[in-house]
């Protein structure tokens, strides 16, 4: 018979004689970390830290900009997935960076002073009428 078989032959050999006590597995025991509370001020504070606005934070957590608005309005609360990633990215605030999930182009600083230069309002250029040549004033 192939290898395989012999295998896993072996294998259901050594559950039986384990079941029946005549055997002693290596087993592992696993805990994991209940799910951690995700309300709409979490998901609001942790945005407003990184800096973000909620198109941003929406495409690096893979959802829409509507579901960010959702959460942060309390219509709706993120999945369990989605409270795990939170949680995650809560208590590692550079792992976004890091992971190169969001990069920045641009030194910050720079990105700030650029928006405050756009964002200023300008005064109206005042406009200065064409001088009229002589000959337009004689032919009238």
């Amino acid at each position: 018979m192939s290898e395989a078989f012999e295998s896993i032959m072996r294998g259901l050999a050594e559950v039986k004689a384990h079941r029946e006590g005549k055997l002693k597995l290596k087993t592992t025991t696993i805990e994991i970390a209940p799910l951690p509370h995700c309300d709409a001020k979490t998901v609001k504070q942790l945005r407003t830290e990184l800096g973000l606005p909620q198109s941003i934070f929406a495409t690096a957590l893979g959802v829409s900009k509507k579901t960010i608005e959702a959460w942060e309005s309390g219509r709706n609360v993120p999945s369990g997935s989605a409270c795990r990633l939170i949680d995650i990215i809560r208590k590692d605030m550079g792992l976004l960076k890091r992971e190169k999930i969001i990069v920045y182009l641009a030194p910050v600083a720079s990105i700030r002073s650029a928006k405050a230069k756009i964002s200023k309002p300008q005064a109206p250029k005042a406009r200065v009428p064409k001088a009229r040549s002589n000959k337009a004033a004689i032919a009238r």
